[in-house]
């Protein structure tokens, strides 16, 4: 079903907690409640997709912005960064290795330049 682009920037990727409540709720916690220290542990070792154990590793907040923008751009999926530069990075780090020759432009955004030539460049990639 393709829904119009006004629809999905509203509904796209909406989750409703327990309350029902009328709008997405803001999750803004760092970090949720275990009954104990090994009930977290087992937590950290087991868990899985979509489920939300320390909030700078995700929470539901967080995840029904990616999905909105995932459906908005046509994505399969999304995954949000606290900066443009932590994007770059994660970009960087994902699809590059050392001996790695990547071209880019000249005009790139200077704190991009920096980070290549402080970076990456001394991890082996030209």
């Amino acid at each position: 079903m393709i829904r119009d682009k006004r629809t999905l920037a509203v509904h796209a990727g909406t989750r409703r907690s327990q309350y029902s409540e009328m709008s997405e709720a803001i999750f803004m916690t760092q970090s949720f409640v275990y009954e104990s220290a090994e009930a977290a542990e087992a937590r950290f070792d087991q868990a899985g997709e979509d489920e939300f154990i320390y909030a700078r590793y995700g929470n539901p907040t967080v995840r029904m912005f990616e999905e909105r923008i995932a459906a908005l751009e046509g994505a399969e999926d999304g995954f949000a960064t606290a900066s443009g530069m932590a994007a770059v990075h994660g970009a960087l780090a994902a699809m590059t290795h050392a001996g790695d020759h990547v071209v880019a432009a000249r005009a790139l955004f200077g704190s991009c330049l920096y980070v290549w030539k402080m970076s990456w460049l001394g991890l082996g990639c030209r």
